[in-house]
C-alpha cells in the first residue's frame, strides 16, 4: 500500500504486443477509477522456451514478495510457461496475498479464477452465416490438429452444419496452425476445389482470417461478395485489415471493471467465486457483409501504419546511435549522461549494490536476483542532473511519494544478460490516450533491449579488464621473481634491483619534461622501462657462484665470463616471456639487458656500439646503474659517497655517458638522495 491506496501488481508477458496491451491499458483506467495503484512487471518473451534468456527475464516476477504489494493479476495466457506460473502464485501464497488468474486452463486453488468462454460466441458467428447469409458451401480453417482450443471450435462448427442439414465436406475443412504459411496451403486446395469458391471461410482466429483475405484479394475474389469470411479472437491487426473481420472480441472496458469488482470484494472480505466467466462479444463487420466498408477506416488505417512505421525506424536509429556511444564507455556519470539523452519516458534504472563492483555476486531467477538494497538513477523529464540514490528492494520505489501522486502506469522490466540479472528498470508509461499508452511501451521495450545489449557489452569488457588486470599482475610477479632470483644469488648487490628502478623512474621523469626527450618518453614507454628494468641483469643467472660472488676482484678471464651477462640476459628475456608480453615491453627490457653496459665512446660490451647507436633506455639505465654501483658496499670496495659518486660521473661523462645526461641527473641529485636514503641496504 502507497499512500492509502492498494497496489495491485499486474503480471504480464510481451507487454510491447499490442493484444497484450488491449488488456492493460482499460485495466489501468478501471483500477485507477476505483481507487486502487497498478503496477505492470512485465517481460518481453513469453518464456515458452525456458531458455537463459527467459530464465533472466523472468527474474522480474520475484518482486512479487514485496510487502508494498497487495494483491495480484495474473495474465497466464500471456505466459506460456506453468512453471513461472505456478511460481508467481507461490511467492504470492506466501504473503497471503490474493491472487487472480487469468486465462488459464487449469484451476489454482485458492486464487479467483477467471475464463473467457467462448463457445456462445462462436457458435452465433458461425450459425450467423447459415442462419443470416444462407450460406450452404461454408468451409473451416482450423488450428493445430489436437489442440483443444481448435477441437472445441471445431466441434461448433461441425455441429452448427449439422443444425442446419449441411453435411460436413472433408474437403471442406483443414488446418491452419494458427498462422500464415500452412493457412495458405489450405486455401490452395479450397481454390483448386473443381466445384468452385465456397461461399463463406470460417477461420479459427483473426490471423488465419486475415490471411485468408490477402489470397483471395491476390486472385481478384472480392470479399465478402463473392466470399465471406470470418474470425475469432479480436486481435489489434484485424483493426488495420481491409476489410474488417466479423469477428469474436472481449469488451475489454467491461472485463477491466470485472476485475476491480472482484478485487473490492476481495479486500471487502466479501465471499468470490472460484472461477469466473467472461463471455465473448459477436462482431458481426465488413467481411461476412453486415457493414459497409469504410473508405475512410482504410485511410485511418494506413496513417496509422505508417506513424507507427516512421516511429520504429526513429526510434531504431536512436537506439544505435545510443549502443554506439555506450561501446567502450567504463565511466559511470558518462553512461548516465548519455542514456539521459535517449530515455523516452520518465525512467528509474535500478540495479542491484553489487553491480559496480569488481567482484559482483551472480544473480539468477533461483538465486536472489536483486539485492536487498538498491542503486537507482533517476531519469526524468524536466530535470537536467541524474538524480543517484539508493533504496529497499522491498520497498519497491525509489521515491513512494512520486508514485502516490503520478497517474502513469509504471511497468518493471528486468535488466539482465542471459540469466545474469543486474536489476530492473521502472518506465511510466504516457496514458493520455490509447495511441501514446502503446507507443511508449514499445519505445521502452526497445529502449530496454538496446540497454540490456549495452550493459552485456559493459559486464564483458568489464570482465575482460579484470581478466587483463590479473594478467599483468601475473606477467609482473613472474619479472619480479625473475629479479629476485638474481638478488638472492648475487649477496652483494643488496637491493640494487629495487634502487636502480626507482632512480630510473625518477630520472625518465625528469627528462620527459624536456624538449630533446618528451617525444620519446611518452608515459607509455617510460611504464615500460620502469617495468624491464629490473631485468637488466637477470642473465646473471647464469653465471656461476664461484665467479658471481667471488670476495675479491675477478681475473680477465673471469671478467669475461661476466660480460657475457648481457646477452645471455637478452637470450632469457627473449625465450621466456615473448608468449606473455607484448612486443613493445620485450624489445625494451632486451635493450636495457644487453646495452646497458654499452659506452658512450664505443668501448663498453658486449656490442661496442657507440653515441645514439646505444638506445635510450639502456643509456638511462646505464647512468643509473653506475650509480647505485659506485654508491653501494661491494667486497672489494667499500660504498663511496654520493659526492664522490657524481665526481665520477662527470669525470665519465663524454666517454662512458651521454653528456646530457649526466647533467641532468645532477640537476635531480636531492630526489635521487630521497630514493638513496629511503632504499638503503
Amino acid at each position: 500500500m502507497i499512500g492509502g491506496q492498494k497496489i495491485i501488481a499486474v503480471c504480464a508477458a510481451k507487454v510491447h504486443e499490442d493484444d497484450v496491451q488491449s488488456y492493460l491499458y482499460p485495466l489501468h483506467l478501471a483500477l485507477d477509477k476505483n481507487g486502487y495503484k497498478d503496477l505492470v512487471l512485465a517481460t518481453t518473451t513469453d518464456l515458452y522456451e525456458n531458455n537463459l534468456f527467459d530464465k533472466g527475464e523472468a527474474g522480474i516476477f520475484r518482486l512479487i514478495d514485496s510487502n508494498m504489494i497487495d494483491a495480484v493479476v495474473l495474465f497466464a495466457n500471456t505466459l506460456k510457461n506453468d512453471f513461472y506460473i505456478d511460481d508467481i502464485i507461490n511467492c504470492a501464497a506466501k504473503r497471503s496475498c490474493p491472487v487472480i488468474v487469468v486465462d488459464d486452463s487449469r484451476e489454482h486453488e485458492g486464487c479467483t479464477n477467471v475464463l473467457f468462454d467462448e463457445s456462445d460466441a462462436f457458435y452465433k458467428l458461425v450459425d450467423h452465416l447459415a442462419e443470416k447469409h444462407h450460406f450452404t458451401k461454408i468451409n473451416c480453417i482450423a488450428g493445430i490438429k489436437g489442440n483443444s482450443i481448435s477441437e472445441r471450435r471445431e466441434a461448433i462448427y461441425k455441429q452448427v452444419l449439422a443444425e442446419h442439414g449441411i453435411p460436413f465436406e472433408e474437403k471442406r475443412f483443414g488446418y491452419g496452425c494458427f498462422y500464415s504459411y500452412p493457412t495458405k496451403q489450405v486455401m490452395q486446395g479450397f481454390l483448386d476445389d473443381p466445384d468452385g469458391l465456397p461461399e463463406a471461410i470460417v477461420c479459427i482466429n483473426d490471423s488465419m482470417a486475415i490471411t485468408v483475405c490477402e489470397m483471395l484479394s491476390e486472385r481478384g475474389i472480392k470479399v465478402p461478395e463473392q466470399v465471406a469470411v470470418t474470425g475469432f479472437d479480436g486481435i489489434e491487426q484485424e483493426k488495420y485489415n481491409f476489410p474488417r473481420i466479423s469477428t469474436c472480441r472481449r469488451d475489454m472496458d467491461k472485463f477491466a471493471q470485472m476485475i476491480a469488482d472482484i478485487l473490492k470484494k476481495l479486500f471487502d472480505g466479501g465471499q468470490t467465486e472460484s472461477c469466473y466467466k467472461f463471455p465473448y462479444t459477436v462482431d458481426y463487420s465488413e467481411s461476412c457483409g453486415c457493414k459497409e466498408i469504410s473508405e475512410a477506416h482504410v485511410n485511418k488505417s494506413l496513417n496509422l501504419m505508417f506513424d507507427r512505421i516512421n516511429d520504429d525506424y526513429r526510434i531504431s536509429r536512436s537506439m544505435n546511435n545510443m549502443m554506439a556511444k555506450l561501446t567502450n564507455v567504463t565511466d559511470i556519470e558518462q553512461i548516465r549522461r548519455i542514456l539521459k539523452s535517449y530515455m523516452n519516458c520518465n525512467t528509474y534504472v535500478c540495479v542491484n549494490k553489487d553491480f559496480h563492483d569488481m567482484n559482483d555476486t551472480e544473480h539468477t531467477y533461483s538465486n536472489s536476483p536483486f539485492t536487498d538494497d538498491m542503486i537507482y538513477s533517476k531519469y526524468f523529464y524536466g530535470t537536467n542532473n541524474v538524480e543517484t540514490g539508493r533504496y529497499l528492494r522491498n520497498d519497491l520505489f525509489p521515491d513512494k511519494d512520486m508514485l502516490a501522486g503520478t497517474d502513469s502506469l509504471p511497468f518493471f522490466m528486468p535488466l539482465h544478460d542471459r540469466s545474469n540479472i543486474y536489476g530492473y528498470m521502472i518506465l511510466f508509461a504516457v496514458n493520455e490516450r490509447r495511441e501514446y499508452f502503446s507507443q511508449s511501451i514499445r519505445n521502452a521495450q526497445r529502449f530496454i533491449a538496446s540497454l540490456n545489449t549495452s550493459m552485456s557489452t559493459y559486464v564483458q569488457q568489464r570482465t575482460l579488464r579484470m581478466s587483463n588486470d590479473r594478467l599483468n599482475d601475473i606477467q609482473n610477479n613472474i619479472i619480479s621473481s625473475f629479479a629476485d632470483m638474481v638478488e638472492s644469488r648475487d649477496k652483494f648487490t643488496g637491493k640494487h634491483v629495487k634502487r636502480t628502478g626507482e632512480y630510473l623512474k625518477v630520472f625518465s621523469s625528469h627528462l620527459a619534461g624536456l624538449p630533446e626527450y618528451s617525444e620519446v618518453l611518452s608515459d607509455e614507454y617510460r611504464q615500460l622501462m620502469y617495468k624491464a628494468a629490473p631485468l637488466h641483469d637477470i642473465g646473471k643467472i647464469k653465471i656461476s657462484d664461484s665467479i658471481l660472488n667471488k670476495p675479491g676482484r675477478l681475473t680477465p678471464e673471469e671478467f669475461d665470463v661476466i660480460k657475457t651477462h648481457t646477452i645471455e640476459g637478452a637470450k632469457i628475456i627473449e625465450q621466456t616471456l615473448r608468449n606473455i608480453e607484448n612486443n613493445d615491453y620485450i624489445e625494451t627490457a632486451e635493450q636495457m639487458a644487453l646495452y646497458h653496459h654499452e659506452k658512450w665512446n664505443g668501448t663498453g660490451y658486449p656490442m661496442g656500439l657507440a653515441g645514439e647507436q646505444i638506445s635510450l633506455c639502456a643509456r638511462i639505465m646505464a647512468v643509473v646503474d653506475v650509480f647505485d654501483a659506485l654508491t653501494s658496499k661491494r667486497v672489494y670496495k667499500d660504498a663511496f659517497s654520493v659526492d664522490k659518486a657524481i665526481d665520477i660521473l662527470k669525470e665519465s661523462s663524454g666517454s662512458h655517458f651521454e653528456p646530457e645526461l649526466v647533467d641532468e641527473f645532477i640537476k635531480i641529485r636531492s630526489k635521487i638522495e630521497k630514493v638513496f636514503e629511503e632504499n638503503s641496504d
